[in-house]
């Protein structure tokens, strides 16, 4: 099943109860208690918003006021001036309190365990903070910039941070020498958060244009726009049980949430080539686009309206010999005037064939689609990849690659065994909260995950990815007692 996702904006309530957002900083999910916690400046308090939108306060008093904040276990952490605070979730009480001599603290993420690393925007420096020997220490000094959001990416055992001023880089701290490099130039300016969705992208909030942009996962291609009219954004969060984007804005008193719907329903179809350039033919144009076509219908499931669609293919394998795409049938264009719900509308992608294409000529292809226009927000987006066999002698069919993976058993008591679709994947393990407790590189197909991996008896999300192709599967297990 294919996926296109929408963005939805809603406007979290200025004043519920008595309660007001005031210098907003930072956002985190308390799954537990099913309820966002946002550290608000400008009153010293982390206020907290329920599933129904109320506002109460969590904890107030705070001193130094809180800045950057993060759940670990059962509390919740504040970056306070040079300090480290910690609030039990249960009642609020303070539980933890580490002064690190640091100059502003301002972001701060964890590795899930024992640590949490908090980035020095005044001192230019990052701080390893140990919550159970309440020792900190400096992990990087004498930084260029001044470094703001900061994401624990455990995958590549290090830390990714974003910076202030213009044309911010985006920088790595390796945990295993301390090294810091730069993994992508930028030309945006003040980037305040970061956020990564466990799978494939990452976002980072600019006050420069005051906007949410989205990377790839390596940080490989150009920024994608995905919101604007933001006021100052802060520390944004990425909740991966509703798959949510919260941004906290500072300038204006406000939090938005970004929610990424599911669209499904792709369906792909190639007209038939045969063995001869000369009978190969193109269908639904009198224009010379192309003497082959692929043609791929999109149902439109989301309950809401889009204007000017683009969709873009890109092959994944080579594409065999004297086939090419015809004028620019490989960039983004347009496939609807208007794409309403529940309607079908169908891209064209037109080849020149120059020679017979071999019988059984297997194509693997990526699949975007975005919607641009008419404004420059990214408002919806869908990637995915196929296969088709170019030449099988019949009417040409897709299927999507094989999503047959198995985990046994399940529910488990203790160890757990998956199968996956092919080797060469990349499976990450993720609690309730949404926090990514470990991944294996999996070379092989059969996988032992230990039980000591699961903290404890709930639901745990699995989500493999082909290295290959860069597809992402999905599968919930069950821990029990």
């Amino acid at each position: 099943m294919k996926k296109i996702y929408l963005l939805l904006f809603f406007l979290c309530p200025l004043i519920t109860f008595g309660q007001t957002y005031t210098g907003p900083e930072s956002i985190a999910f308390d799954a537990g208690n099913n309820r966002y916690l946002i550290s608000n400046t400008g009153s010293g308090t982390i206020l907290a918003r329920s599933a129904s939108g109320t506002l109460s306060v969590f904890k107030s008093g705070i001193s130094p006021s809180p800045y950057g904040i993060e759940i670990l276990g059962n509390t919740v952490y504040a970056c306070c001036l040079g300090s480290i605070k910690g609030y039990s979730l249960s009642d609020g009480s303070e539980v933890f309190n580490v002064n690190t001599g640091a100059t502003f603290l301002n972001g701060i993420t964890s590795d899930g365990f024992s640590n949490l690393f908090a980035t020095d925007f005044g001192g230019k420096k990052i701080y390893r903070i140990n919550t159970l020997s309440s020792v900190s220490n400096v992990m990087a000094s004498g930084l260029v910039q001044q470094p703001n959001g900061i994401v624990y990416d455990q995958a590549n055992n290090r830390l990714v941070f974003v910076n202030w001023g213009s044309n911010a880089p985006i920088k790595a701290l390796s945990l295993t020498d301390s090294t810091v490099t730069t993994i992508a130039t930028t030309t945006l300016g003040n980037c305040d958060g970061l956020a990564w969705n466990g799978l494939d992208t990452w976002y980072i909030a600019a006050w420069t244009g005051q906007k949410i942009v989205k990377y790839d996962r390596d940080f490989l291609n150009a920024p994608v726009t995905i919101a604007t009219g933001m006021s100052s954004p802060a520390d944004i969060y990425y909740n991966q049980l509703s798959d949510t984007l919260a941004i906290p804005n500072s300038g204006n008193n406000t939090v938005v949430f970004l929610g990424f719907t599911a669209i499904e329903n792709v369906t792909c179809s190639l007209l038939p080539l045969t063995t001869t350039a000369d009978a190969a033919i193109f269908e639904g144009t009198t224009l010379p686009m192309g003497d082959s076509v692929l043609r791929i219908g999109f149902t439109n499931t989301s309950g809401l309206s889009f204007a000017y669609p683009l969709a873009r293919i890109t092959p994944l394998s080579a594409l065999p010999a004297g086939m090419t795409f015809s004028a620019s049938s490989n960039d983004f264009q347009v496939f609807a005037s208007s794409w309403n719900p529940d309607s079908v509308a169908e891209a064209s992608f037109f080849f020149d064939v120059t020679q017979a294409i071999p019988e059984n000529t297997q194509l693997d292809f990526l699949v975007e689609i975005t919607n641009l226009s008419p404004s420059s927000a990214d408002t919806c987006f869908f990637t995915d990849t196929f296969s088709i066999n170019l030449n099988p002698g019949v009417i040409l069919g897709i299927a999507p690659a094989d999503e047959n993976w198995t985990i046994y058993p399940n529910p488990s008591t203790g160890n757990v065994q998956a199968h996956f679709p092919s080797e060469n994947g990349l499976l990450r393990i993720y609690d309730l909260t949404g926090k990514l407790l470990c991944s294996y590189a999996t070379n092989t197909q059969t996988l032992l995950i230990g039980k000591e991996v699961f903290t404890r008896s709930g639901m745990y999300q699995m989500v493999w990815m082909d290295k290959r192709s860069g597809k992402t599967l999905h599968k919930t297990v069950v821990i029990q007692e």
